[in-house]
């Protein structure tokens, strides 16, 4: 890590200790570490630490973070009032749904309004979805389908809605655990709902590695998991959440991630955690930081780890496998792309050709020939590093 991140780690500590330790600026660029607060989704709550120490650079940066503290502040109370007026709609119609992701995490943070979330996520039974799409497209939400069909999302302005049927553990090897989701449900008053802290954790390391295997994940959803565990201690039983990532084949991404909140956030971890090597550790911080929250990617990152999952099959032929893919799409997969046709065998062909004049008409066509120019090794060391973290298919 260089002088910023480690900085921005140092921030972050003291936000989640709730410790008065005095911030170290020295060699820190004020601007750098702003942008990099932005890119990871915590420039609110940087802001905030900064300000609660008194520790600014200049009057400038001053005025340029608590410009992002008060958009932040203003920006999550707006989008959970507007959250909050649907859940009352929900309850009016006696359609029972549960919060989870962003709006209850951020219950953790010692400011609830500083945990940053775009979609708002709620779980609903899929018989009620209809109704849900009635009123909500009166209210003039936009409606697609996402996420193999799993998932309602519906857009107005700045609120985004993601309606859940079922949560997508696709990358689990063993996935019944996260289909009892109703029986894992708490009562929170008349018709909403919440995870136990016990499922909502193991969802969240489990989401976690999701974004991990597929673009990347930044500091911000480590910190989810620190604060997580901070305020919900003692509700949680981390060998019971052990013992469920096992089964589902992530119990070695749950050693790693306790690790790292345990090493950047001070979080108290069981006694069964093993500390990563150095070389690891150095490693997995380049990785954290080489992106955005979500991982953000070039074309050539995206291609390489297009290429770096089809070596899960082996890495000989990886690239002809890649191309053969990508212009025959399995059904399951065309299904994911276009779930109108989720359930409607007959009209396959149709995806397909659907697929073909998305490729040809987006100039995605031109991928085929950067994907063959690829370094495949450099595909592969990133195979071996998240095999490494334990995130593998």
């Amino acid at each position: 890590m260089n002088n910023t991140e480690k900085f921005l780690i140092d921030v972050l500590r003291c936000f989640v200790t709730g410790t008065e330790t005095k911030l170290n600026t020295e060699g820190v660029n004020p601007h750098q570490l702003l942008s990099l607060s932005k890119q990871h989704s915590v420039a609110g709550v940087v802001a905030y630490m900064l300000s609660k120490q008194n520790v600014f650079w200049d009057k400038e940066t001053e005025k340029l973070f608590l410009k992002e503290y008060e958009r932040t502040l203003m920006q999550m109370l707006s989008r959970e009032s507007s959250a909050n007026k649907l859940c009352d709609k929900l309850t009016k119609m006696e359609i029972p749904h549960i919060l989870f992701k962003g709006m209850t995490v951020s219950e953790a943070y010692p400011v609830a309004a500083l945990r940053t979330y775009g979609d708002v996520d709620i779980i609903v039974k899929k018989e009620d979805v209809p109704a849900i799409r009635k009123f909500m497209a009166e209210d003039g939400f936009e409606h697609s389908l996402t996420d193999e069909g799993v998932v309602n999302a519906f857009k107005r302005g700045r609120e985004r809605y993601e309606i859940h049927t079922a949560l997508n553990m696709s990358n689990l090897r063993v996935a019944e655990f996260f289909t009892e989701i109703w029986e894992n449900a708490v009562l929170r008053q008349s018709k909403t709902y919440v995870f136990n802290h016990n499922f909502h954790l193991s969802y969240l390391i489990c989401h976690l590695e999701k974004h991990v295997y597929g673009s990347g994940a930044g500091v911000r959803m480590y910190l989810d998991i620190a604060l997580y565990l901070k305020k919900f201690a003692q509700e949680l039983d981390l060998d019971f959440v052990r013992n469920t990532l096992d089964h589902c084949g992530l119990g070695e991404f749950l050693n790693t991630v306790l690790y790292l909140c345990n090493k950047w956030f001070d979080a108290e971890i069981p006694a069964w955690v093993v500390p990563m090597d150095d070389k690891l550790y150095s490693d997995m911080c380049d990785f954290v930081f080489s992106g955005g929250v979500f991982g953000e990617q070039t074309i050539d990152d995206i291609l390489r780890d297009d290429l770096r999952r089809e070596m899960a099959s082996g890495k000989k032929g990886a690239k002809f496998r890649y191309i053969l893919h990508r212009v025959f799409p399995s059904a399951h997969e065309l299904c994911r792309m276009f779930p109108k046709f989720e359930g409607k065998p007959l009209l396959l062909p149709c995806a397909w050709l659907c697929h073909v004049g998305r490729v040809i008409f987006t100039g995605k066509i031109s991928n085929m020939g950067k994907i063959i120019k690829t370094d495949a090794d450099v595909s592969q060391a990133k195979k071996e590093f998240l095999e490494r973290i334990g995130s593998r298919r």
